[in-house]
């Protein structure tokens, strides 16, 4: 075979490498925010915040129902088969990289039913033919592999999607129970309070009886009687939806949740651990989902570059094949067939500037997408933590107030009691009390709500459940 001049196969190789690097020249784009060196609201660098924050604030039961949900939850379940799927598809972009390597076998029988003289001349025939086909596209342009890596990119994106999800079901298992805890706890004070007024309410029917007080006294009672009565209900009904969420969070039904019993002991607020902001890019799911999103946009306007370029095919066939004629063994052969084809687009109406706008299009978007789940992230730390500074400095306050409107409503039921004070004094403290009290109780439950919302803002969680090794 003539071989082709030396001239020839320096321009071909220095047209490979050409066409190398025109594929790898697009440019990458990366996010531009400047992240700051700390949190605004926070005081200094404080330590990265406990991945099993929920255990943080020593409640049995929360930790329990926590990891349940994490193991049980419907949500987490489907977004793991959205992580299997987008290995699946890996798989498939990265197969393009290696040949494609086929079996293929023929059997054919043709039987005339005519006499031995007119078989001499259209003879029966049996053939049999097997054979093994090999094709693969070259990569001479990086276009194979930019697509299987957008698919790695893919996949990546929807393990932490996967992750997110579970910081979320998380959040609101979390979330739901104290908002749990907090109406049982409204519960507990409106039921004393009504049991005071009711006992309020007989005391001065009783009085009014010898005349020692009016009937404008004993409406004034009733109505305060039937108020604090009132506000049960609707916290009856927080309590149970609640619950009913609680249980369908963890796997479970609504028709399951009085099996959700919180825990009586003290529960504590942690301490705030923030880390650093930049450190927020790396532990938070849907960013690290969005960088991965980014990274797929990325290695798709490669792919799509390399539309404009020559893609090289190859293939061969070997075989075997065996003939028979009236039944005789006419013998059988060896095959081999190679073939290779360089195919590059010369007119498509446009439809290649198409794929390379659109493949454009996407990676700015993708681009946009991230600095603005960047700043987001940012902005919801910071709002968590001027939350969570401002309602514990609002709880404290509040707590003392209590105090003071129980020691209040003391003097008050034992001045009346002797006569020295007439009602009014009396059901002016219980209302006080029932109002302070009321706010202490609500804001102590937003209190432990606005510190879950800090921990979901840090991103933090998700890693409990996983392996060191898996993490990275």
């Amino acid at each position: 075979m003539k071989k082709p001049p030396p001239t020839r196969l320096a321009l071909a190789a220095a047209t490979l490498v050409a066409l190398t690097l025109a594929g790898c020249a697009t440019p990458v784009a990366q996010h531009a925010i400047d992240v700051p060196a700390t949190f605004a609201a926070a005081t200094s660098i404080e330590d990265e915040p406990d991945l099993a924050w929920w255990e943080s604030f020593g409640d049995p039961v929360l930790t329990q129902l926590v990891r349940r949900a994490a193991s049980e939850n419907r949500d987490i379940k489907m977004a793991a088969q959205r992580v299997r799927a987008a290995r699946a598809g890996e798989t498939i972009s990265r197969s393009a990289l290696l040949p494609s390597v086929g079996l293929s076998a023929e059997g054919s029988y043709s039987d005339t039913g005519r006499s031995a003289a007119y078989k001499a001349q259209s003879p029966d025939a049996s053939r049999q033919a097997v054979g093994l086909d090999v094709s693969w596209e070259l990569d001479i342009t990086g276009r194979v592999r930019a697509g299987a890596s957008a698919a790695e990119a893919d996949a990546m994106a929807a393990q932490y999607g996967e992750r997110g999800v579970r910081l979320l079901v998380v959040s609101d298992v979390a979330t739901n129970y104290f908002t749990l805890v907090g109406a049982q706890r409204q519960l507990d004070t409106v039921r004393a309070i009504s049991t005071a007024q009711d006992e309020t309410l007989r005391l001065v029917t009783a009085r009014q009886r010898v005349g020692l007080a009016t009937a404008f006294d004993v409406e004034r009672a009733q109505t305060a009687a039937l108020q604090a009565r009132a506000a049960i209900p609707p916290l009856e009904t927080l309590a149970a939806v609640s619950r009913h969420r609680i249980a369908v969070l963890t796997g479970g039904q609504a028709g399951q949740a009085s099996a959700i019993v919180p825990f009586s002991g003290a529960v504590v607020v942690p301490a705030t651990r923030t880390g650093q902001p930049a450190s927020l890019l790396e532990r938070r799911p849907d960013l690290l989902a969005m960088k991965a999103q980014l990274t797929a946009a990325n290695f798709r306007r490669q792919q799509a570059a390399a539309e404009w370029f020559p893609r090289l095919f190859v293939g061969a066939m070997f075989g075997r094949d065996s003939l028979e004629l009236n039944s005789i063994d006419i013998g059988s052969s060896r095959f081999t067939n190679a073939s290779a084809l360089l195919a590059m687009p010369l007119f498509n109406a446009g439809r290649t500037q198409a794929i390379n706008d659109i493949a454009e299009s996407s990676q700015a978007e993708a681009l946009a997408r991230y600095e603005d789940g960047i700043v987001r992230a940012l902005e919801d730390v910071e709002n968590s933590l001027v939350g969570l500074r401002e309602e514990r400095t609002r709880s404290e306050s509040l707590s003392a107030a209590a105090a003071s409107a129980d020691a209040a409503l003391g003097r008050a039921q034992s001045l009346f009691e002797r006569g020295q004070v007439d009602l009014l004094p009396l059901l002016d403290a219980q209302r006080a009390r029932l109002s302070v009290r009321l706010g202490a109780n609500e804001s102590q439950t937003q209190l432990q709500l606005a510190s879950v919302r800090l921990f979901k803002a840090l991103g933090g969680g998700w890693q409990a459940f996983e392996s060191p090794s898996k993490t990275q």
